[in-house]
């Protein structure tokens, strides 16, 4: 079930407490914990332990790792409160076309309702990709099988150490 507040689609850090930062400022803490790389052609993508560590030293929200995770997984984490980071295909902006791959694009899953998924896309070309619906099974087709749940219900009470080097769960291939 969708909670209220997330149903009108408030972003992760909203929900928690009614504020989020800018974007450029998520951008650079997240550079900083080395959830962001840049690389000699651009930004490598999103390395997912990094990024769960900034989330729960910086936000405090509880922040897992999945590198595999399948639907069922993916539905009882949302069944359980839980919003996931989802790895998708950029594609999942035209549902009506089969993704030529898997992953490379993340998508915030808020909740399921009658067999759907409910999620956010922030690339989203017009208000329905922004915020779709979209039957588990379809979203199956563009789901990677990993990402990263944030639990906003909790607050981290002493964040673990930071590790100095972790592993780039994003980096695999995704075809």
């Amino acid at each position: 079930m969708v909670s209220e507040h997330v149903r009108h689609g408030l972003p992760a850090l909203l929900h928690r407490d009614g504020h989020a930062p800018d974007l450029f400022e998520l951008l650079a803490g997240a550079r900083h914990f080395g959830a962001y790389v840049r690389e000699t052609d651009g930004i490598k993508g999103l390395i997912y332990r990094p990024f769960a560590e900034y989330v729960e030293h910086t936000y405090r929200i509880p922040a897992a790792v999945h590198p595999e995770l399948d639907l069922d997984g993916l539905a009882a984490l949302l069944d359980d409160g839980h919003m996931v980071m989802a790895s998708v295909s950029k594609e999942i902006r035209r549902p009506e076309h089969d993704p030529e791959r898997r992953g490379g694009h993340l998508v915030l899953a808020i909740g399921r309702t009658q067999g759907q998924i409910v999620f956010r896309n922030p690339s989203g070309h017009t208000p329905q990709a922004l915020a779709p619906v979209m039957p588990m099974d379809r979203f199956g087709d563009f789901f990677a099988g990993r990402g990263i749940s944030l639990d906003v219900r909790r607050t981290v009470q002493n964040p673990p150490a930071r590790t100095s080097v972790s592993g780039p769960v994003a980096s695999r291939s995704t075809t």
